[in-house]
């Protein structure tokens, strides 16, 4: 892959369904040099998408806050 041209950022929490939809389309797009990174902000089911060279998970740890 040549050098990256445009950074797509997908947050998510709790909605593993609406991901590769979604994931897919920012793949499909007619520029070449993308990355699509998913945000996953703790969900209780991790995020599971198809491997792909443009693509990365982040999976973030809840916190637990006691007031």
């Amino acid at each position: 892959m040549n050098e990256i041209l445009l950074s797509i950022i997908i947050p998510s929490y709790n909605r593993p369904h609406f991901l590769p939809r979604a994931v897919n389309s920012t793949l499909q797009q007619t520029v070449e040099n993308i990355e699509v990174i998913v945000v996953d902000d703790g969900s209780e089911e991790p995020v599971n998408l198809p491997e792909n060279p443009r693509l990365q998970v982040i999976r973030l740890q809840k916190i637990a806050v006691m007031l």
